[in-house]
């Protein structure tokens, strides 16, 4: 296989695979896109500030706050009072922690609905070439951005995620997140 059809397969499945997470993630909640995916940032990293969010989905600093009142006209996130400074911490509702899980949910069953055909050696090659590309998705301008819409708790849990890894190899301070 040549490198250039490598890289068109890889790209028809990535951009496939994140139409398909998004329409799921869009169909088990009330909100959509980003503002989900700042609903599954905010869920998994408790007391965060809009900063840590603006770090996170990549957005500039109006456009998260835009997000963030979304989230609490929703109902899914309250503002309270920050434990560094004068920054709000952003925190998640009971409704919203309910959602997120059913948006991280909705995610994984896609994620296995297309893995269910692999082979153990097909798997097992896929699993070997992930971390390596998320590594170098990382050293991109954008890589605090790529676990968006992670569920953190498979890799962060077990301490082998490789975009955390390398983030935190450049020295870029992780706050660890939680589990829904």
């Amino acid at each position: 296989m040549t490198d250039a059809r490598r890289r068109n397969l890889l790209g028809a499945t990535a951009l496939a695979l994140a139409d398909r997470i998004r329409a799921a993630v869009d169909a088990a909640s009330d909100v959509s896109g980003e503002t989900a995916a700042a609903l599954a940032v905010i869920a998994q990293q408790p007391r965060g500030t809009v900063e840590d969010l603006r770090q996170a989905i990549g957005r500039s600093q109006p456009a998260t706050v835009r997000i963030v009142d979304r989230l609490v006209e929703h109902g899914l996130v309250e503002r309270r009072r920050g434990e560094r400074g004068p920054a709000l911490a952003l925190v998640v509702t009971a409704r919203g922690r309910r959602q997120a899980r059913s948006m991280l949910a909705a995610r994984d069953r896609v994620l296995a609905e297309v893995m269910q055909g692999l082979d153990s050696t097909a798997a097992a090659a896929l699993e070997a070439a992930l971390p390596h590309l998320l590594t170098r998705l990382s050293e991109l301008p954008e890589g605090m951005t790529v676990c968006r819409l992670c569920d953190k708790g498979p890799c962060r849990g077990a301490g082998d995620c490789p975009l955390a890894a390398a983030l935190e190899a450049r020295g870029v301070d992780l706050k660890p997140g939680s589990p829904l």
